[in-house]
């Protein structure tokens, strides 16, 4: 996808400016390079459910054009942190994370060590 140059050569898009971009693949190319968890941040995310730091935040936000979008906010271990989307009918963040790593939510699941 061609974006703008000044998107990667100095002056990245706002978060504002990357959800109502007009053309829809750059758009979704502006929300990469302004990061999902600085989107939600300025859209008010509300928390749907939150577990511990291993497992990360649950999140709801209406994105323009999308609705209701599902988030979870998770701290890699570098101690960055991400917004992953997930399925809008996931109801708790364990849940959420245990979809990330495509394992069924009806078994048991508890992270014991993070790599």
């Amino acid at each position: 996808v061609s974006i703008p140059g000044e998107w990667v050569s100095g002056k990245p898009p706002t978060a504002k400016e990357a959800l109502t971009w007009p053309n829809v693949e750059q758009r979704r190319a502006a929300c990469e390079i302004v990061g999902w968890a600085n989107i939600l941040q300025e859209l008010d995310a509300k928390v749907i459910d939150q577990d511990d730091a291993e497992v990360g935040t649950l999140l709801e936000v209406n994105l323009p054009d999308a609705g209701r979008e599902r988030f979870l906010r998770v701290t890699c271990g570098t101690g960055r942190q991400f917004a992953l989307p997930v399925p809008p009918e996931v109801k708790t963040a364990l849940e959420a994370n245990m979809w990330t790593f495509g394992l069924d939510a009806n078994k048991s699941f508890l992270p014991e060590v993070r790599t």
